[in-house]
């Protein structure tokens, strides 16, 4: 019997043009009304998430891929980079051409206003942090919030130009490749794998009773933490790998048809 299930958003839920599925809502609702927990686990901030599912309710949310945890409207879990740590790596990002950080906090996500002068970058970060501060200076801003992650738009290709400029990192931080424009640094143990275990610690639910899904490196560990693990027809190949079962695609909506055949055997 399944007792939780956590899908990612960007190229998961949503389908290729940033929608979601008019299947979901309704079964969110039968999933609600069968006592089955249903969390949304992204790399997007907490409040771009709420946005998204606006009068749906009784979800949790893993934000900040895992750096945040919401449950039943309150923050169980937050992992914070302390202020003096944060200078390094921003300062070794500004060096990287084509790369633009963004400091994620509980409070609002900031990006320096010479970065958003780029259209590109300014429309991505307003895609995924609906509290966005344009500021002057993105350390002297964090001063005032808890950051939990930095993320990094790249202008071209994030896996061949910031990944791999920014690997000295991981002596001290994670460094993630979370889409094939974003790379997030956090704090060595912070990823989604985690933030579902605490959420499955908090309903008592074990692996066996939790379904995941995801399509790229960012949900690695959500999907070594359940035994139904799903990666999506479109997922990154590593991802496959880990994974204990595939899902139709993002574009055929793979998670709203999986979930509907584990309902109908249960």
């Amino acid at each position: 019997m399944i007792k939780l299930i956590a899908a990612d958003m960007d190229g998961t839920l949503l389908n290729s043009q940033k929608e979601l599925s008019p299947n979901l809502f309704p079964l969110l609702e039968e999933l609600k009304n069968r006592g089955i927990l249903f969390a949304v686990a992204s790399g997007r901030q907490y409040y771009n998430l709420t946005k998204e599912f606006a009068g749906v309710n009784g979800l949790s949310y893993i934000s900040e891929n895992g750096g945040m945890v919401f449950h039943q409207g309150n923050c169980i879990f937050t992992d914070e980079i302390p202020w003096e740590d944060l200078k390094r790596p921003v300062e070794l990002i500004q060096k990287i051409p084509n790369a633009k950080p963004i400091l994620c906090g509980v409070k609002s996500a900031y990006l320096s206003k010479l970065d958003a002068s780029d259209p590109e970058v300014l429309r991505n970060a307003k895609m995924y942090y609906e509290r966005l501060k344009l500021v002057p200076d993105i350390l002297e801003a964090a001063k005032q919030d808890h950051i939990c992650k930095i993320a990094i738009f790249d202008v071209t290709k994030a896996e061949q130009n910031t990944y791999p400029a920014l690997q000295e990192l991981n002596r001290k931080f994670r460094v993630l490749l979370s889409g094939e424009q974003w790379v997030d640094v956090m704090n060595p143990e912070v990823n989604k794998g985690k933030a579902l275990k605490a959420l499955m610690a908090a309903i008592q639910a074990t692996p066996e009773e939790t379904m995941a899904f995801g399509d790229y490196l960012n949900d690695y560990e959500m999907m070594q933490s359940c035994y139904y693990s799903y990666a999506m027809a479109n997922a990154h190949p590593d991802l496959k790998a880990v994974s204990n079962f595939q899902a139709k695609s993002n574009d055929e909506d793979g998670v709203v048809k999986a979930i509907q055949q584990m309902l109908q055997k249960n």
